[in-house]
């Protein structure tokens, strides 16, 4: 719903920026200083404005489904997008709308400097699949893995961002010259640029194109488990370590009852009395795609705890495997103890096993991580004068501090999360209210108890009685402010 009414006030907008663009536009349009801006940014704005009115035109973002348009040269794109092309009128609506809002923010970023205020802008750490740069660039994006995280104590199963991978090693071909530029125009309006999870510069979590949740992923960089290893360390039945572990058994505990539904649907008989998916059906994306044409109702099960409990048992493995090299390099399933291809293992493996995890996801890529992050934080920090500052919130390696600090990059604080007084934050560190991907200040400063406001009150510094929630609005803004500390 929300998203619906987000489109709906977009639809609104446009309809009336477009009026004002039939009025004025053309003016505009002649100026010199409009003239100034095109010639200046037509690297990125004919791009851009040319994939705004193909995506208009067909209705969506998936250039895949542009037909030959959709696979465009570069002397293509700035032939049909420059004055006497054939999509030029209709991009200049877009060109037309940039220029308003780069003056807007150039303004708004001229008068708070004039005041004393630094703004400070943001930088995703990864873009959208069907994204302008991706038509454009393709060639900088593996669009055959997604980004995401492990499980944590907040998400079982782990996040699917869906968002394509960088090619780090295309871009240090060019020396980067994809992220310089960004940085480089953001430094027209700010002073400083939250880098959010900026430990996707340590590490990332990759996962396949077929994903959905995010348990069937692996670190990138990080050095695989070899084979060779395994062999060396008596683990030799890697097929079994790394195929799905489904048993009748096993069904019979996860569907009660109703389980022979479940294999009858999904699965069918493999060696030695075990059960594999069928062909078609051996990914999470084709059993979620399955589920949602066809929803499978058990008892004493709501389609999503069905969903949910089909990929659970599509992961569950200790082992998975390297998609560019499947039988000679594997990875240790995060958390492999809670899989019952573990539990159902002897002792000895276990151990061996279990072993094999921690050091995988603790010492053993600490030096890859740390050489990653100094080389790809320098070239974010040389690309511009903007002070950057990570949003290092979730697992990190252990290198993480120490980096930052050589960099003198201050590290992010949210007092509802670290929930310690501000003024015992490090030196080097930014607090904020709140990131984007949490509720604003009124929504969480009502979710609370009286006692948790009492308690966030102190620590943000503040004496007498908090507000309540009645009031959020009111001192949200007087007294929720934003510490710096560098």
């Amino acid at each position: 719903e929300a998203l619906a009414a987000d489109e709906d006030v977009l639809t609104r907008k446009h309809r009336l920026l477009r009026r004002v663009y039939q009025t004025s536009g053309k003016r505009v349009l002649e100026s010199a200083e409009f003239g100034s801006f095109l010639e200046e940014h037509a690297h990125w704005l004919k791009p851009y404005g040319l994939f705004c009115v193909l995506r208009d035109l067909y209705g969506n973002s998936d250039s895949s489904q542009w037909g030959d348009l959709g696979r465009l040269s570069h002397a293509q794109i700035d032939s049909l997008a420059s004055a006497g092309g054939s999509k030029y009128q209709a991009c200049c609506y877009w060109y037309w709308l940039q220029f308003h809002l780069h003056l807007q923010l150039l303004d708004a970023s001229e008068y708070a400097g004039n005041k004393g205020i630094a703004l400070m802008g943001d930088l995703p750490i990864g873009i959208n699949r069907h994204a302008v740069d991706v038509w454009v660039r393709p060639d900088l994006f593996d669009l055959h893995k997604m980004a995401g995280a492990p499980p944590d104590v907040f998400t079982q199963r782990g996040q699917n961002w869906k968002l394509p991978v960088y090619d780090w090693d295309r871009m240090a071909r060019d020396g980067y010259s994809w992220w310089r530029a960004r940085l480089k125009h953001m430094g027209r309006y700010f002073s400083a640029l939250r880098v959010d999870h900026i430990l996707g510069f340590f590490r990332l979590w990759e996962l396949p194109s077929h994903a959905v949740t995010g348990l069937a992923g692996h670190y990138s960089p990080s050095s695989p488990i070899l084979a060779s290893q395994l062999d060396a360390l008596g683990l030799w039945d890697r097929q079994r370590l790394s195929t799905r572990y489904i048993r009748a058994h096993l069904l019979q505990r996860r569907f009660g009852k109703d389980s022979n539904i479940v294999a009858k649907r999904f699965l069918e008989e493999g060696p030695n009395g075990a059960f594999v998916f069928r062909a078609g059906l051996d990914t999470e994306m084709a059993l979620a795609d399955a589920i949602e044409r066809e929803p499978l109702v058990l008892e004493g099960m709501d389609p999503q705890q069905v969903l949910e409990a089909v990929l659970d048992m599509c992961n569950d493995r200790c082992l998975v495997r390297d998609e560019d090299a499947p039988d000679e390099r594997f990875y240790p399933r995060f958390r492999l103890w809670e899989t019952d291809s573990f539990a159902e293992l002897g002792p000895d493996w276990q151990v061996k096993l279990r072993q094999l995890h921690d050091d995988h996801f603790s010492w053993r890529h600490e030096e890859l991580c740390e050489a990653t992050a100094r080389q790809r934080l320098s070239v974010l920090q040389g690309a511009s004068t903007m002070m950057l500052v990570g949003e290092d919130m979730g697992p990190a390696p252990s290198c993480l501090p120490l980096v930052l600090q050589d960099a003198s990059i201050p590290g992010l604080r949210i007092p509802r999360v670290t929930k310690m007084a501000t003024a015992s934050y490090p030196y080097l560190s930014v607090a904020a209210s709140s990131t984007h991907d949490m509720l604003s200040s009124a929504g969480w400063w009502a979710s609370l108890s009286a006692a948790e406001r009492n308690q966030h009150w102190t620590l943000l510094g503040q004496t007498g009685a908090p507000p309540d929630h009645d009031a959020t609005h009111t001192h949200t803004h007087t007294h929720t402010h934003t510490h710096t500390h560098t």
